[in-house]
């Protein structure tokens, strides 16, 4: 016994040494594993495959864009959709299973707003299309909810189809399952109003963010209300600097809101967007891109928090020229990771291979 305890006090500084270095080794592990696990992926819209020098190109370019994914460098793109349609802002759910988007069946341009958009799921890879509504008016702007079992979306309450071009729209925000059932309207706007850009929180389920303006001022505040419509109440109210709020996200943590805001308009009337972000209570404004002439839109937190992803595009001829960055949630270390002019509306992948 005592031989024992001698030999166990011997090897005792020998087995702390060695305990550290397996502890910093295991450390050196674990962050690299942390590492591999934070890569996201990034879903988007790109023409990246389209025939450029096509004339059909340039008078429809919409109906080239196709869904893609890639890593957050740039590298390892996946063509996912190959059609003549338009599918727009695509969201995947939490399982990273699904994608919901919008789509326009209709070739030729088009804008956000015409009548015609659908809602529609389909599988990661791009199979198993499924349109979720299907009528003439207009469907926009899907969003999953924290566990992939609601979708909210955007809605012209007016009916207005391609004839109706004299009606006032009225956009409101509707929940529906995933699987198009059980559809509830729970904003009710009045000809003219606006009621867009739904999302919902991550960790209160019940909550939403969503954008109003009353008649056609596109003077938009930020608003929460809870999934059934009530409660609810005004955000952030627009100023004279930032005319319109757009696109809020919250933060995976709900503890802050993203969004791009209106600014200004350059000589030709265009509008010029910078994204802010702000705490859940609408306190502690914070400017994340700087004016340099360009428009930055639609911003997203990472799903750990640590990267924002969003595009920018610069108007030019008439037309623009968009392409997806990724930056800290501050906005710094921003990175260009779009190699074509045509590369929009990105958004995250959540890793759930584990």
């Amino acid at each position: 016994m005592i031989y024992i305890k001698k030999l166990v006090q011997q090897n005792r500084t020998r087995f702390l040494f060695c305990g550290g270095v397996f502890a910093i080794v295991l450390t050196l592990l674990m962050t690299g594993c942390t590492n591999q696990e934070e890569e996201f992926r990034i879903i988007y819209e790109s023409a990246q495959d389209a025939p450029v020098s096509d004339p059909d190109f340039l008078e429809n370019p919409q109906k080239y864009m196709e869904l893609y994914t890639k890593n957050m460098d740039g590298s390892d793109v996946k063509r996912i959709t190959n059609n003549l349609y338009w599918e727009h802002q695509a969201d995947v759910s939490f399982d990273g299973q699904k994608i919901v988007c919008s789509i326009h069946y209709s070739p030729g341009r088009i804008t956000e707003t015409d009548p015609g958009w659908e809602v529609a799921v389909m599988d990661i890879d791009g199979t198993n299309l499924t349109r979720l509504t299907n009528n003439d008016y207009l469907d926009f702007g899907a969003h999953w909810n924290h566990d992939s079992t609601k979708i909210v979306y955007v809605s012209d309450s007016a009916h207005r189809t391609l004839k109706d071009n004299n009606v006032l729209p009225q956009y409101d925000i509707y929940v529906m399952d995933a699987d198009g059932s059980r559809i509830t309207q729970v904003t009710f706007a009045r000809p003219g109003d606006v009621n867009a850009d739904p999302s919902f929180s991550f960790t209160e389920p019940s909550k939403i963010l969503y954008i109003h303006s009353e008649g056609s001022s596109g003077n938009f505040d930020l608003y929460m209300m809870d999934a059934d419509g009530s409660n609810k109440k005004m955000i952030f109210e627009h100023t004279d600097e930032l005319l319109a709020i757009n696109d809020p996200m919250f933060s995976p943590d709900d503890q802050k809101i993203i969004f791009e805001a209106k600014i200004r308009e350059d000589n030709y009337g265009n509008p010029i967007y910078n994204i802010f972000s702000i705490n859940a209570d609408g306190s502690d404004l914070q400017r994340m891109t700087k004016d340099d002439g360009e428009s930055d839109i639609i911003p997203q937190y990472s799903p750990d928090g640590k990267k924002i992803c969003y595009f920018t595009y610069e108007w030019k001829n008439g037309d623009h020229i968009a392409r997806i960055r990724i930056a800290n949630p501050d906005g710094t270390n921003e990175t260009v990771i779009s190699e074509f002019p045509w590369e929009e509306h990105p958004s995250w992948v959540p890793n759930r291979e584990d």
